[in-house]
C-alpha cells in the first residue's frame, strides 16, 4: 500500500483536506494517508493541493483531480 503524504500547511491553505477525506473514505484499501509538518514548497503550497508519494510530487487544480492522480499513481506503482 502506498502512503500519500500531505503538508499540514497545504491542507489549511489550498484545500487538500477534501482530498484526504475522499482517500480515507473511498480508497483506504489502496492508499494510506499521512500528514507531515512541511515540505518547504511554500509557493506551490499556497496555490493548489498536492501530496507526495515516495519521491513523486503530485499536484492538481482541485481535490477531486488530485485524488484521481493519486489513485492512478498508486495503482501504477503497485503493478
Amino acid at each position: 500500500m502506498r502512503v500519500a503524504k500531505f503538508c499540514e500547511r497545504n491542507i489549511k491553505s489550498a484545500g487538500s483536506g477534501e482530498a484526504i477525506d475522499m482517500l480515507q473514505r473511498d480508497y483506504r484499501d489502496e492508499v494510506s494517508v499521512a500528514v507531515v509538518d512541511c515540505f518547504r514548497r511554500c509557493l506551490q503550497c499556497r496555490e493548489k493541493p498536492f501530496c507526495r508519494i515516495q519521491l513523486t510530487t503530485i499536484e492538481a487544480n482541485d481535490a477531486k483531480a488530485l485524488v484521481e492522480k493519486i489513485i492512478q499513481t498508486a495503482r501504477r506503482e503497485t503493478r
